[in-house]
C-alpha cells in the first residue's frame, strides 16, 4: 500500500526532507543508520536557511531505523511503534511512500550487499509466521514482556466460555499431577471426573470451614483423603481451605488472576536444571577468563535463590520434600587451576545444588581436553545433550521438572532436554550476539571465520520458537525503545546475503515472553552505611589493594588519593568500552582536577589473555595511559575479586563519595549496576540498553551517553561538584538507588515470578492441541538436521 508522504510531514516540509534524504553521503556504505540520520539531519538545519519548522520530518526521521541507497531510489525502514517496521520505497522525484513487502525488501538489500552473486541467486527463506496459529495473540506492543497475563486471562476465558472441555483439562492435570514419584492433590480412581470434583470440593470447602480453628491437620487429611483429595494443597487447614476456594472460583467463575493464584500454589517444581555449556563454569578462579563473566554469577545466584523460594513453596503446600537444583556445565579435563574437570562440584552456602560437569567427546567417544571459545563449540552440543539427558536422569534418579537454558548454547541444548523428556524449558538469552555486532548478518561473511553466526543466528530461531517461556531481564530487551530495536525483535526479519533471508523469525506477539529481573546476592552487596557488617580488616587490606599497592596486578600512583574515585569494573571487551571511559578521563583536565579514575578490568599484559578482542583493548589502555600521562590520576587494577571483595569495593567506593560508572556501549541488563545500587554507590550507566529499565534518570542515578564522550564528562563533573559542595546531594541519589534496587531487584522476587512461569504454563502446554506446536517443531528441526548441523560439523574439521 502506498502513502502520500504529506501522510507523515507537513506539506511545506516534504521538498526539503526529501533534498535532505538524497544528499546524505553515502561514500562509506550505502545503507545509513538510525543515529547517523538523526546527526546529519541536524546538521543540514543547521547548515541551511529559510527552512520551515521542519517538526513532522524530524517526528518521521526520528522513527526510521535505517536507509537503503540505490541509485534512483531510497529504501527506508519506518519503525512505526515497538516491534512494528514498516518498509517504503522513495524515488527522487516523488512524494509517494510505496509500501514493499519484507520479502523484496530482503532481495533487494542482498544484492545491494553483493551485488556479484549470480542472476538466477536463489537464496534460502525462511518463514515461521505460519506456526503461530494456535493461542492468544497480543496485539498491544507495549504489552509485550507481560505474556502470563494475557495467557492466564485467555485460559480464563475458554474455562469460562468452553467449561466442559477446559475443566475437563484442569482435571486431568490435577489428577495427573505428582512429585518425586508421589501422586498428589486427586485420587483419580476416586474422584472420576469434574462432576464428582465439584461435588468433592463443595463438601470439602463445608467441612473445613467448620473446622479451619478446631480441626488438626492430621485429622483434617484423614477426612479428605478418604474422599480422594490427596497431599499437596497446603500445609495448615486455612491453607488448604484457602486453595479448594480457589479451585472452585476458578471452575465456577473463572478469571485470569485467579487461575494463576490457583496453579502457583500448586507443588509442581523440586528438581530444576540449569543449562550453561560455554565457558569455565566455577565459584572460584573462573570470572575473568575468556566466555566467563557475569553469567556465572547469575546462575549461581539464581540457583542459590531458587533452591530457598522452593524449599518455602513445598513446605506451604505441606510436602516433605527438599528441592535439588543442577547447574549443567562442561567438564574440562585441562582445568588451569579450576574446579572444572571435576564431574560434580557442591555450590557453596546451599543444602542440594550442584554443578553437574559433562564433557565434550569427539566422534570417536574421546574427551575434549582443552577450553573452546563459545564461538566454536557448535559441533560438540548434539552428544553434549545425548550424554547430559543420561547424566540428568541419573542425577535426578528420574526427570527434572523445569529446564532453564542459558545462552544461545545453553537454550539450544535445554530445547533437545525438553523435548526428549517432555519437560517445561525456560530460556534466557543473557546477550544475543546479533544486535551486539553491528551488521553482522548483513556482513556475516566477514565475521564468520571467528563468530560462526550463520549457525548461531539459526541455533537461536530454533531455540527460541520451542521454548515454553522466555524471559528477559528488561522489556527493551525484546523490543527496544522508541528509537532502537531489541534484541529479539532484531530477529523478526533480516538477510545474510547469499545464504538466506529470514522473513519471520520470531513472533514477538507470542505470549511467551515475560520480563523478570534478577537481583543480586544481598549478603554480599549491602549499602555502606551498615557498618556492623562490615570487616574492618577487610576493608582495610582491600582499600590498600584499590589504592595503594603497587605490584604486578595493578598500574597507577595517585597523587591525590583524597579525591573521590570515578570507579568501574568490567571485562575489557570493547562493547564494554572502559577504554572510552579512560580516554574521556585523560581529554578532560576539569574531570582530572575532581576524581580520580579506578578500573578493576582483565590483566594488565595483553600476552597473558587467551581473548584477542580483550587483548587488544589491553593494549588500548596502556596506549592511553601515555598518551595522557595517567598514571598518577588512576589505579588500574589487572584481575578480579572475589564476589565478597567486590561488595567490599563498591562500599569502599562509597565511603569516600564515589560514583559507579559504567560506559558500555551497549549494555544488555548490567548486574554491575545492581551491585552498586544495593551498596549505596551513585551510578552513571550507558542509556543504551537495560539500563534504562534499572535507573530513574537524576532520580535513583544517571543515564549517560558513551558515544558522547563531552556530555558524559560533563555529567560526572557536575554530580562530583554538586555532592562536594552539598555532601546531602550525594547521600540522598545514594539513598534513591538503594531504595529502588532493594523494592524492585531482588532474587526473591525473581525466583517467585519464574516459579509461578513454570506453573501457568505448565499447564498451558499440558491443555492446548499440540498440532501446531508439533508443525512448528518439526519445521525447526528439518532446519536444525538440514542445515545446522552440516555447518556446525565444518567447524570441528
Amino acid at each position: 500500500m502506498s502513502k502520500p508522504l504529506n501522510t507523515f510531514v507537513d506539506e511545506p516540509e516534504i521538498k526539503y526532507l526529501r533534498d535532505f534524504l538524497f544528499s546524505l553521503s553515502w561514500d562509506d556504505t550505502p545503507i545509513i543508520l538510525h543515529n547517523d540520520v538523526i546527526l546529519a539531519f541536524q546538521q543540514f538545519i543547521d547548515n541551511s536557511e529559510d527552512l520551515p519548522s521542519m517538526q513532522t520530518a524530524s517526528h518521521f526521521l526520528r522513527k526510521v531505523q535505517e536507509i537503503l541507497h540505490l541509485d534512483d531510489r531510497l529504501i527506508i525502514v519506518y519503525r512505526n511503534r515497538r516491534a512494528n517496521c514498516r518498509i517504503y520505497e522513495l524515488t527522487q522525484e516523488g512524494n509517494i511512500l510505496k509500501r514493499l513487502a519484507v520479502k523484496d525488501f530482503l532481495a533487494v538489500k542482498e544484492r545491494l550487499i553483493k551485488p556479484d552473486l549470480p542472476y538466477d541467486q536463489r537464496t534460502m527463506e525462511l518463514n515461521l509466521s505460519s506456526f503461530y496459529d494456535y493461542g492468544p495473540t497480543l496485539r498491544d506492543p507495549d504489552t509485550i514482556g507481560n505474556g502470563i497475563k494475557h495467557l492466564n486471562n485467555y485460559m480464563s476465558g475458554h474455562l469460562a466460555h468452553q467449561p466442559e472441555k477446559w475443566n475437563n483439562a484442569l482435571y486431568e492435570f490435577l489428577k495427573l499431577h505428582h512429585l518425586h514419584g508421589v501422586q498428589l492433590l486427586l485420587d483419580g480412581e476416586v474422584i472420576c471426573n469434574t462432576g464428582q470434583l465439584e461435588g468433592v470440593l463443595e463438601d470439602a470447602v463445608d467441612y473445613l470451614e467448620r473446622n479451619k480453628k478446631s480441626g488438626t491437620l492430621e485429622r483434617v487429611q484423614k477426612r479428605l483423603t478418604s474422599w480422594g483429595i490427596l497431599d499437596g494443597w497446603g500445609n495448615s487447614v486455612e491453607r488448604i481451605l484457602e486453595m479448594m476456594q480457589l479451585l472452585q472460583d476458578v471452575l465456577e467463575q473463572p478469571n485470569g488472576d485467579t487461575l494463576e493464584e490457583f496453579l502457583a500454589r500448586i507443588p509442581m517444581v523440586s528438581k530444576a536444571a540449569m543449562i550453561s555449556p560455554h565457558g569455565w563454569f566455577g565459584q572460584e578462579n573462573v570470572l575473568g577468563r575468556p566466555d566467563t563473566g557475569g553469567q556465572v554469577v547469575y546462575i549461581l545466584d539464581q540457583a542459590k535463590a531458587l533452591e530457598r523460594y522452593l524449599a518455602k513453596d513445598i513446605q506451604l503446600a505441606g510436602l516433605n520434600i527438599d528441592p535439588k537444583i543442577l547447574i549443567i556445565t562442561r567438564l574440562i579435563p585441562e582445568n588451569e587451576g579450576t574446579t572444572s574437570d571435576q564431574r560434580l562440584e557442591k555450590v557453596q552456602n546451599t543444602k542440594n545444588v550442584w554443578i553437574l560437569r559433562v564433557p565434550f567427546r569427539e566422534h570417536d567417544g574421546s574427551v575434549v581436553r582443552h577450553w573452546i571459545s563459545r564461538f566454536r563449540i557448535w559441533p560438540y552440543l548434539d552428544q553434549f545433550a545425548v550424554d547430559v539427558r543420561e547424566e540428568l536422569v541419573k542425577e535426578f534418579e528420574g526427570k527434572p521438572d523445569l529446564i532453564i537454558g542459558n545462552y544461545s548454547d545453553g537454550n539450544l541444548v535445554a530445547t533437545q532436554l525438553s523435548e526428549k523428556l517432555g519437560v517445561i524449558q525456560c530460556n534466557i538469552a543473557h546477550a544475543l550476539e546479533k544486535s551486539k555486532y553491528l551488521f553482522s548478518d548483513l556482513y556475516w561473511q566477514d565475521f564468520e571465520k571467528e563468530y560462526n553466526f550463520s549457525i548461531q543466528f539459526i541455533a537461536d530461531m530454533v531455540s527460541m520458537n520451542l521454548a515454553n517461556f522466555i524471559i528477559s531481564s528488561t522489556r527493551q530487551e525484546i523490543t527496544g525503545t522508541e528509537t532502537s530495536i531489541g534484541q529479539y525483535e532484531s530477529y523478526q526479519f533480516f538477510t545474510m546475503p547469499g545464504l538466506m533471508h529470514v522473513i519471520s523469525g520470531i513472533n514477538l506477539f507470542h505470549p511467551r515472553f515475560n520480563v523478570i529481573p534478577p537481583g543480586v546476592s544481598e549478603e554480599i552487596y549491602f549499602p555502606y552505611s551498615r557498618k556492623k557488617r562490615r570487616r574492618k580488616k577487610t576493608t582495610e587490606t582491600l582499600a590498600e589493594v584499590l589504592f595503594e599497592i603497587e605490584d604486578d596486578e595493578s598500574l597507577g600512583r595517585l597523587e591525590n588519593p583524597d579525591l573521590p574515585p570515578i570507579f568501574s569494573i568490567a571485562r575489557l571487551d570493547r562493547i564494554k568500552n572502559l577504554t572510552g571511559l579512560m580516554e574521556a578521563y585523560g581529554q578532560s583536565d576539569e574531570l582530572r582536577k575532581v576524581a580520580n579514575l579506578v578500573l578493576i578490568a582483565s590483566v594488565l599484559d595483553p600476552e597473558k589473555s587467551k581473548d584477542l578482542e580483550e587483548a587488544e583493548e589491553i593494549r588500548k589502555m596502556h596506549t592511553l595511559i601515555e598518551k595522557y600521562d595517567l598514571r598518577g590520576n588512576i589505579r588500574w587494577i589487572g584481575k578480579f575479586l572475589s564476589k565478597e571483595d567486590t561488595g567490599e569495593a563498591y562500599r569502599i567506593m562509597a565511603d569516600r563519595q564515589g560514583i559507579f560508572v559504567q560506559p558500555a556501549l551497549f549494555e544488555a541488563f548490567g548486574l554491575t549496576i545492581l551491585e552498586a545500587m544495593h551498596s549505596g554507590l551513585p551510578v552513571f550507566a550507558t542509556q543504551f540498553g537495560g539500563p534504562v529499565e534499572i535507573i530513574e534518570d537524576n532520580i535513583s542515578g544517571f543515564l549517560i551517553n558513551p558515544t558522547d564522550q563531552v556530555s558524559m564528562v560533563g555529567k560526572l563533573a557536575d554530580f562530583i561538584e554538586k555532592s562536594t559542595d552539598d555532601p546531602s546531594y550525594w547521600k540522598r541519589i545514594s539513598r534513591k538507588g538503594t531504595e529502588r534496587a532493594q523494592k524492585n531487584f531482588t532474587w526473591e522476587l525473581h525466583c517467585r515470578k519464574l516459579t509461578r512461569l513454570a506453573k501457568v504454563y505448565g499447564f498451558w502446554k499440558y491443555s492446548i492441541s499440540q498440532d501446531a506446536k508439533v508443525r512448528l517443531s518439526q519445521y525447526c528441526h528439518l532446519l536444525y538436521e538440514l542445515y545446522y548441523k552440516e555447518r556446525a560439523e565444518s567447524i570441528r574439521s
